[in-house]
Formats: C-alpha cells, sequence, structure tokens
C-alpha cells in the first residue's frame, strides 16, 4: 500500500535509507547521517513524498519536491528507496506511479532524477519509461586543508 508521507514514519524511512543505500550503492550512512540528509530534502518547501508498506512494516519511500521552470511546474525525484529484502517486489514502481498519478492531478509538466548510469536503477527507470541521459552531472572533490 502506498501513503503519503507522514512525519512519524521519518526515523522508520531514516533506516530503510540506510539499509538500502548501504547495500546497494556501497554507501556507508549511519543513522545520524541519514537524518541530516533527509531532514535537508524535507525541509524543502515544496516537498513532496510516498511511503510503501507490507502491512505495518515500511519497505520504501520516494522523496520529491516541485520546482518551477518557464513551461511550468516540474518534479524532481530527489530519492527513492527500497529495503534490499523488498527490492524487485514493485514497490518501487508503485512509489514511481503514485508521483505520476500526483502530477496528473496537480497538471505538473514532466518528472525528472538522477541516478548512475551503470547503477541497477538505471534499467528501472528505463522500463518505467524514464529517458536518459539528458545532461550530465559534474562534480569535484575537494581537498581538505588540515
Amino acid at each position: 500500500m502506498i501513503k503519503e508521507f507522514s512525519i512519524f514514519d521519518f526515523q522508520k524511512v531514516c533506516e530503510v535509507f540506510m539499509h538500502a543505500f548501504n547495500e546497494s550503492w556501497d554507501d556507508e550512512w549511519t543513522i545520524e547521517t541519514a537524518h541530516i540528509y533527509l531532514q535537508e530534502l524535507l525541509d524543502n518547501k515544496r516537498f513532496i513524498g510516498f511511503t510503501a508498506w507490507e502491512n505495518d512494516l515500511l519497505t520504501g519511500f520516494i522523496f520529491c519536491h516541485m520546482r518551477y521552470n518557464w513551461r511550468g511546474d516540474g518534479i524532481t525525484i530527489d530519492l527513492m528507496g527500497v529495503s534490499p529484502s523488498y527490492q524487485r517486489k514493485g514497490y518501487g514502481a508503485e512509489l514511481i506511479n503514485a508521483v505520476e498519478k500526483f502530477s496528473r492531478e496537480n497538471s505538473i509538466i514532466g518528472i525528472d532524477l538522477w541516478t548512475g548510469e551503470h547503477k541497477p536503477s538505471f534499467k528501472f527507470y528505463e522500463k518505467l519509461g524514464y529517458k536518459g541521459p539528458i545532461g550530465i552531472t559534474m562534480g569535484k572533490s575537494i581537498k581538505q586543508e588540515n
């Protein structure tokens, strides 16, 4: 079942995020760093979020925000995570479908997201009709002074 995100589920979302990204992306999140990171997303004035459930167990989440451009409102998917033991069972697609339904109901012109080209999520999004790459994200590590 898909529900609109509730702040009462924030701790559970942090736990799912930590496990999903540490296992699937080889990240090194702690519950504390997950909390800080997800709170920043939640603080966006135009935040949108949904959670996926199996009975009383949180299986996944999706955090997005609305953004304006010259054509109208769009949505950026900031982050989606599904517990590793619940991946490939349809929860991710249900979360995406919830965002797409919200978009249709609110005259949203499009949805964008970022994923690694060589990550399993790339093929997942392609199966759901997302096209890429449209642009490229560039970054640079900054050496810290002692």
